[in-house]
């Protein structure tokens, strides 16, 4: 069993064998580390970086090798060996005669009897007893003796002040203390900042940091933008940007932040970006570490709700037709209005209805469309065929709902009308929508329905004319006694209603029906800018079915009068239309499309419907030979042609070379007189003789008729013949102002004659109206404008442009268009260009 003191004294010497290794490896790092902390202190200081790289390169090597020197004593350490460590334990323990070291004394060979055994035993035992306060001593440092100067204490004092005082930025001192390469320009603190209101307010975005901008602070240093305005900051060359957003308060105190604003940040490549968007005022403030950057004081303008109301109480005609006019209005634009039609509580029974079936169908849909994207203010009207919906003929209530690029929403008063209702005349028409109402109220009486269908079919004879109609009748019958759910009852009343148009409308219904068609697909290719060439196939077609249509008509008008269905009406002057009429104002549609007149198209479009709509058959129509236009009419025309003439005129003297030019043709450029654009002075000088001289024949047609030519026709005269003389001699300028007042004399002279024109109609229908017919409505029955309406409105309100107007119009979107396929044309030109004919195509 091992001795317990004998432990002691083993596990003593194991701590001095310690405490000496660590004082030798101590001592043998004293100048490697005093080395790296003078380097450290260099690098941490930020000192070496700020040297040249060949002068940096100088004291790195010196510190090289002396580092390398200092390690000699490490690579010559030697661990101490038992017999150090325990005189070092005798020595600090303060005992003689060497009683540790002893322990590991033997008895010389040839002495190992018993009894020098046992007093060997006994003298290691008192020996032992001995050792009970042994030290092993502490490890010390002999630093002192290895640096008598103290080195060490300057280092370790300025490693010290580099780490508290220093740039702090280690990572960064250390990578340019051994970078050779050239180091980059630092970028310069730069500070952008912008304020961008919302797309929809159209208002530009402001750049805070402009000169112009700071001098408008200085007269006013609050900026007022609008709601949700997005501030974006870009800063380069900070070292700790901050954003911060206070309270706006007058005054230089101290206000508090605000936390409900949060940026989104995006730091990379030294570059600080940060965008927020501004949802309440705030007093702006930008820093680096503690140096002030910028600060704005920045107030919202609230964006204010839509206003939207119904104008006039909704309205229909005979035909199904709801019309409803509207205005709406926003600070920034309106981007959608909506129709909500609901059934109203009280109807023409009382409070409610006495089925619940007529829930069951959905609200008609009243399609309400801006003519302009997201207008400030905008009065229209918009109208949908309601005729069909089973809410027909019954009380409701509209309320519109308009909408602004924020968000807002605002909600209209709500009308109270009645729904309009298509009128049917014959008596099994009205027989089966009046089955269909029945049908619509209760669906539970589906077979009281049938037996009344079945009953008509009993006697056919005088009441249904056709065959086809007996068997879609006798359909609907046995599709109503099989209805075992909803749906079967919603086809019977969609099938009703069909079936008592095509009664109604006789023979011209699919006319009808095809020719809607083509209306609708000609205005959906109006309104998405279809190119030309589809919008007059459109066109073409819808011609043709209009004719097809009108001959459908006139067939069904002469069968209810053979029938005695109807009395023959004898036309009234002033208020007939005839499919010559409806004929042009398809040629101008056609020609306003060709302009790039889209939506003067839809304008006509949208009267062609109005007309077409009221059109029935046996309407009186203006029969042939009735339509014969006025002397004054027919010389209206010509002028027209004059003018246009004229001003082809004018272009090509404008195209006329002002250089060189005598009174004799320019020499032969390949061109025969009459060709191209007959440059020529002599050549236009005789073009412009020949318009003086049918000036002069117009004026002498209005002495035929008895009527006197406007004075400034003469003029226009003295003009053209003034002009001539200009254009012989070569004088392009001169010719140019006495044509441009030849011209403004011509339009005088039109004007006064339009002015008699409508006079004159305006008397033929006065004095052609009935006994006591009042004339206080500006529209004729088919919703045309009369001509004795006034300058305001009707054709005198010039709603859409001359013909001169739209074919010079025509002539120069071709010509912009050819120039904008030449490859050779310069880009600023091209441009400009591409700019006018946008949206034209």
């Amino acid at each position: 069993m091992a001795n317990p003191r004998a432990t002691h004294v083993d596990h003593k010497i194991a701590q001095a064998r310690l405490a000496l290794g660590f004082e030798r490896v101590w001592a043998a790092l004293h100048w490697p580390l005093v080395l790296l902390a003078a380097a450290a202190a260099l690098v941490i200081a930020g000192l070496l970086p700020m040297l040249p790289a060949w002068v940096r390169a100088i004291p790195m090597v010196a510190w090289a090798l002396a580092f390398l020197w200092s390690l000699r004593p490490v690579f010559g350490l030697r661990w101490p060996s038992r017999h150090e460590a325990m005189r070092r334990v005798e020595q600090i323990s303060g005992l003689s005669h060497r009683p540790v070291s002893a322990r590991d004394d033997r008895l010389p060979s040839g002495a190992d009897g018993p009894v020098q055994k046992a007093l060997w035993e006994e003298h290691r035992l008192r020996q032992l007893k001995g050792l009970g306060d042994l030290e092993a001593g502490v490890p010390r440092s002999r630093w002192r003796d290895i640096d008598p100067r103290a080195l060490r204490l300057p280092v370790a004092l300025a490693l010290a002040a580099a780490i508290l005082l220093g740039p702090g930025d280690i990572r960064g001192s250390l990578y340019g203390s051994f970078t050779f390469a050239p180091p980059g320009a630092q970028p310069e603190l730069a500070l952008d900042a912008w304020l961008k209101p919302p797309a929809y307010t159209g208002k530009p975005p402001l750049l805070l940091t402009s000169a112009a901008m700071a001098e408008r602070l200085k007269q006013d240093p609050e900026l007022h933008v609008p709601e949700n305005s997005v501030l974006s900051l870009r800063i380069a060359g900070a070292k700790a940007p901050q954003l911060s957003f206070h309270e706006l308060f007058d005054g230089d105190a101290a206000t508090p932040e605000i936390t409900g604003l949060k940026p989104k940040v995006n730091i990379a490549d030294g570059l600080f970006q940060a965008d927020v968007t501004l949802t309440r005022p705030a007093n702006v403030k930008v820093t680096d570490g503690g140096r002030d950057l910028g600060a704005w004081r920045i107030a919202l303008i609230p964006d204010a709700a839509p206003r939207v109301e119904v104008t006039a109480a909704p309205t229909g005609d005979s035909s199904g037709m709801l019309t409803a006019k509207w205005k709406v209005a926003d600070d920034y634009g309106v981007t959608g209005v909506t129709a909500d039609i609901y059934l109203a509580d009280d109807q023409d029974e009382g409070v409610g209805f006495t089925g619940p079936g007529i829930f069951e169908f959905d609200p008609p849909k009243l399609k309400i469309g801006l003519r302009k994207a997201s207008p400030k203010d905008e009065a229209g009207e918009s109208k949908a065929d309601v005729a069909e919906h089973p809410w027909a003929g019954f009380m409701v209530e509209m309320s519109l709902t308009a909408r602004d690029a924020a968000g807002h929403t605002t909600e209209s008063a709500k009308r109270n009308f009645r729904l309009p209702e298509r009128v049917f005349t014959k008596p099994l028409a009205r027989a089966l929508i009046e089955q269909r109402r029945r049908l619509i109220l209760n669906p539970q009486e589906a077979g009281g329905v049938a037996e009344m269908l079945d009953a008509i079919l009993t006697y056919p004879r005088g009441l249904i004319d056709r065959s086809g109609t007996q068997i879609a009748i006798a359909a609907v019958r046995s599709h109503l006694r099989a209805a075992e759910d909803r749906a079967g009852i919603d086809t019977a009343i969609g099938d009703l209603w069909q079936i008592a148009v095509n009664v109604e409308d006789g023979a011209y219904a699919d006319a009808k029906a095809e020719l809607e068609a083509l209306r609708k697909e000609l205005e959906k290719a109006l309104k998405q800018g279809a190119p030309p060439e589809r919008i007059a196939e459109l066109t073409e077609k819808l011609r043709q079915a209009l004719n097809r249509y009108m001959d459908s008509m006139m067939k069904e008008a002469q069968k209810r009068l053979a029938e005695g269905q109807q009395k023959e009406a004898s036309p009234p002057p002033g208020k007939m239309v005839t499919p010559q009429d409806l004929q042009k104002m398809l040629d101008m549609i056609d020609k306003l499309s060709k302009s790039g007149k889209n939506e003067a198209a839809q304008q006509l479009l949208s009267q062609l419907e109005d007309i077409l709509r009221n059109l029935r058959p046996g309407m009186p129509q203006q029969g042939q030979g009735q339509g014969q236009e006025s002397p004054l009419g027919q010389m209206l025309d010509k002028l027209t042609d004059l003018m246009r003439q004229q001003q082809k005129l004018m272009d090509e003297t404008q195209r006329m070379p002002q250089q060189g030019m005598g009174g004799e043709d320019p020499p032969n450029t390949g061109q025969q007189p009459g060709e191209g654009n007959q440059s020529g002075t002599g050549s236009l000088g005789d073009r412009q003789q020949e318009l003086s001289r049918m000036l002069e024949d117009l004026m002498n047609q209005f002495g035929r008729n008895g009527m006197e030519a406007p004075r400034s026709f003469g003029q226009a005269g003295k003009n053209m013949n003034r002009s001539e003389g200009s254009l012989r001699q070569g004088d392009r300028e001169q010719a140019l102002g006495e044509q441009g007042e030849a011209m403004q004399n011509l339009r005088e002279g039109a004007k006064g004659m339009a002015e008699q024109l409508m006079q004159q109609s305006r008397g033929q229908q006065d004095s052609q109206g009935q006994n006591g017919e009042a004339r206080g409505d500006d529209r004729d029955p088919l919703g045309r404008p009369l001509p004795s309406s006034g300058e305001d409105q009707g054709p005198a309100k010039n709603m859409l442009p001359s013909e001169l107007a739209m074919e010079r119009a025509r002539q120069i979107l071709e010509m912009l268009r050819s120039r904008a396929g030449e490859s050779n044309l310069p880009k600023i030109e091209r441009d400009y260009i591409d700019r006018l004919l946008k949206g034209l195509y």
